[in-house]
């Protein structure tokens, strides 16, 4: 023991002494998981397998059930997005992404797959057509008129800066693997985090380009330092986006029950340098967690003994969605493995893995500052009453807190992430558009009294989650 974390030490920057321990723990946990976890649940057959006949070419939207089958080929954002939500209620998807038609006409083009024998579904739990939505629409509409079809994606010179930050983070990456060029490692978890929000986060959303097979080409840009993308897209796309701090949020629960997030709970029962220090430690293994942890869950669906559900099992129809998924989930993770062993074979194992490992930490706290704590704070939980009153788009703005929506150094730096109440209610419009989109949004919720919250300083912005998180 004394000689592993000897060479751990001696291969880290003094940086990252403190996360040494944390990361032995974890992956030690990881390694014996099959036999700890995985073996004993397979033996008791509990371990669930995904199969793909076992979904229903179904779509609900509104109520109704739809075969999109056919409509795989003709789709304009690709088969991917339909297939992902296949058998499921994807109504939110629906309405959140198709800003730019009449939902009078969309109704009638989805009219001919309507399946017309099956029985009525269950009616959505919001409201999605309602005047402050329509009215945050024309907004849309009015902003990227004249502009052709893809004026609402990514511009061509935000494209080249996006293609420069990925070949400068491949070069990094490259002097660090030949020339051991450990200064490289900040950078390269800055720009793989630059093109996790930028990019890939755009490219997931269909944001990026019209080409369907662009954007999920480019939704890998932070490889290998960015999230499972297919498993991203069960817990962000289709989940998270939708039922944003609802219980259906997978986002509440990654590291339940080490943190709960949750309205009431506060951080008071615990000392706050416990507190602070537990989540300098969780916070640092965002994307190993998201990049490994859950697409392991995900393919096995084991039952985690830390808190007793499967992984994303708040999903109603998680099962459906792994099925579908499982063979993207598991290239990933494959071709996560082999850049290891690439690493493995420039740098030895101990040195590979504290490299690795550091990049992680610096790319994880970015994506948790920019992607987390916009939601994640005591007054973006509405009480249950009030929360029914609202629509859709409401309950998108009521569940974020924007800081600096008007400047252009946050606003490039987190990807738009600064502005997540418009990003919800837009997610098929590039990031980059939402700055300037920001003054008539903020006219809009103030003229239906929509209390659109922006943090008034950095520090009460990263405070509010410190406190909330508990």
């Amino acid at each position: 023991v004394g000689g592993f974390f000897g060479s751990a030490f001696a291969e880290t920057s003094p940086i990252f002494y403190i996360f040494v321990p944390y990361w032995t723990l974890i992956l030690t946990a990881l390694a014996v998981s099959p036999l700890t976890i995985l073996l004993p649940q397979l033996l008791q057959g509990k371990l669930t397998w995904p199969k793909a006949d076992d979904v229903p070419d179904e779509w609900i939207i509104n109520g109704k059930r739809y075969n999109l089958k056919p409509f795989y080929e003709n789709h304009p954002g690709g088969s991917f997005p339909l297939r992902s939500a296949k058998g499921s209620d994807c109504t939110g998807l629906v309405e959140s992404y198709h800003v730019f038609i009449d939902r009078d006409v969309f109704a009638k083009m989805l009219a001919r797959f309507e399946i017309k024998d099956a029985p009525p579904a269950d009616p959505p739990v919001m409201v999605f057509a309602d005047p402050f939505y329509e009215d945050l629409k024309k907004v849309a509409r009015e902003y990227f008129k004249g502009q052709g079809r893809a004026g609402h994606k990514m511009t061509w010179p935000h494209v080249g800066l996006c293609f420069l930050a990925w070949a400068a983070m491949w070069a990094m990456i490259w002097a660090l693997l030949t020339r051991n060029a450990m200064w490289t490692i900040p950078f390269i978890g800055f720009l793989s985090w630059y093109l996790t929000g930028n990019v890939m986060h755009d490219a997931s959303h269909n944001a990026f380009v019209t080409t369907p097979w662009v954007n999920r080409l480019f939704s890998h840009a932070a490889f290998p330092y960015g999230v499972n993308v297919a498993g991203w897209q069960i817990q962000h796309v289709m989940s998270h986006h939708i039922y944003t701090n609802d219980e259906d949020d997978v986002d509440l629960y990654h590291f339940d029950p080490l943190v709960t997030l949750e309205k009431g709970s506060g951080s008071t029962t615990i000392n706050p340098f416990l507190h602070i220090l537990r989540l300098t430690y969780l916070l640092s293994s965002a994307i190993p967690h998201l990049s490994l942890v859950v697409p392991y869950g995900l393919l096995f669906g084991q039952i985690d003994p830390a808190h007793g559900h499967r992984m994303y099992d708040r999903v109603k129809a998680i099962n459906h969605h792994r099925a579908e998924l499982r063979w993207e989930i598991l290239g990933e993770i494959g071709a996560l493995l082999a850049y290891f062993l690439i690493c493995y074979s420039y740098h030895g194992f101990m040195k590979a893995l504290c490299c690795q490992m550091s990049i992680y930490v610096v790319s994880s706290y970015l994506f948790s500052f920019f992607t987390q704590v916009s939601h994640l704070q005591e007054e973006c939980f509405p009480d249950a009453k009030e929360k029914e009153k609202l629509s859709f788009a409401m309950r998108q703005v009521a569940s974020s807190t924007d800081f600096a929506a008007d400047s252009p150094f946050w606003g490039h730096i987190s990807g738009g992430l600064n502005t997540q109440a418009i990003h919800h209610c837009f997610p098929g419009i590039s990031a980059m558009h939402l700055r300037g989109m920001y003054p008539k949004f903020r006219q809009v919720c103030k003229k239906h009294g929509v209390n659109l919250k922006e943090s008034p300083s950095l520090g009460d912005f990263v405070w509010g989650f410190v406190s909330f998180a508990n």
